[in-house]
């Protein structure tokens, strides 16, 4: 067995995974803006008490573990993370702190092509050979798929399409470009634009954020806010289609809850964005395994 532990731009999973993907046992935790002063501190406790929880739940004996696979929104290198804009802590050399913490081997990837891992190996995506994973949340990651292989860069653990401009002169970005990706077809991009029209709280849960959208979802305001998501959605998608021609693509990350809202309207807008493709148009999947990607993922990156 292993453990698999997706760290998010808001949310912390630890969970102890089987060798057929299945998840025996998972504790989770959210966090919330004003605790991010000290998440460094936050993100290794809350690891290492959910490590432990999940041992002693489950009978598990340390020695049973074969390894730690971390999930991290960021790219990697020599075994440390760089600037994590959506988390906003640099050069975290987690794997020692938990290492030092716990007497297991630790193993670590980006969370957005150990999500893609597991839905590869496990989920929607297995039988395509040409495919791409995107995860969108707190911002939007991404992992390519060419002839059944992962494709990873020599310098960087990273697929940057959150970052890739899809408006000129736009919003400025953590990252500090201006016009990503993410910036305006992430989840937080979603809420941001429904908070600041309904003039609410932007502490809104997802759970909450997803219900207020369907309370009010016949009304006009509303309409123009999730149409122009949408819009800006397949732009950035329909790029991605463009470069890679994929087979399929599947969405995960909290986008996956979402689905019955924006899943058939941006299957509409892309198909009208991509008629030069016709028949060869990808595929466009949820992902299975949701917010559970990163985790089994994680516990499959050896």
């Amino acid at each position: 067995m292993k453990i698999g532990i997706d760290v998010g731009g808001s949310h912390i999973g630890v969970g102890l995974v089987d060798e057929r993907g299945n998840i025996i046992l998972k504790k989770e935790t959210d966090f919330i803006k004003k605790e991010k002063l000290d998440l460094k501190i936050i993100i290794i406790d809350t690891i290492v008490k959910h490590i432990n929880q999940i041992l002693r739940k489950s009978n598990t004996d340390m020695k049973q573990i074969e390894y730690i696979g971390i999930a991290f929104p960021k790219s990697l290198r020599n075994n440390t993370f760089g600037k994590a804009v959506n988390l906003g802590v640099t050069g975290y050399e987690i794997k020692e702190e938990i290492q030092n913490k716990i007497k297991i081997p630790v193993y670590m990837k980006n969370d957005a092509k150990c999500a893609a891992i597991c839905e590869k190996r496990y989920g929607g995506l297995k039988k395509y050979a040409n495919a791409v994973f995107l995860t969108i949340g707190t911002g939007i990651g991404g992992a390519l798929f060419l002839n059944h292989t992962l494709i990873c860069t020599t310098q960087n653990d990273l697929f940057k399409i959150g970052h890739m401009i899809i408006q000129k002169d736009g919003i400025e970005c953590k990252c500090g470009k201006r016009g990503c990706f993410e910036k305006y077809a992430s989840i937080t991009a979603l809420k941001q634009e429904v908070t600041r029209n309904y003039n609410i709280s932007e502490e809104l849960t997802g759970v909450n954020l997803y219900n207020f959208i369907i309370e009010n979802l016949q009304d006009e305001k509303m309409q123009n806010i999730l149409n122009t998501y949408i819009e800006n959605l397949s732009m950035g998608i329909s790029n991605i289609i463009n470069l890679f021609e994929p087979e399929a693509i599947a969405i995960g990350g909290s986008f996956a809850y979402y689905n019955d809202i924006f899943l058939e309207k941006l299957e509409k807008k892309l198909k009208e964005n991509q008629i030069a493709f016709g028949d060869n148009y990808p595929k466009l999947l949820i992902a299975t395994y949701k917010n559970d990607a990163g985790i089994i993922g994680a516990a499959n990156i050896v």
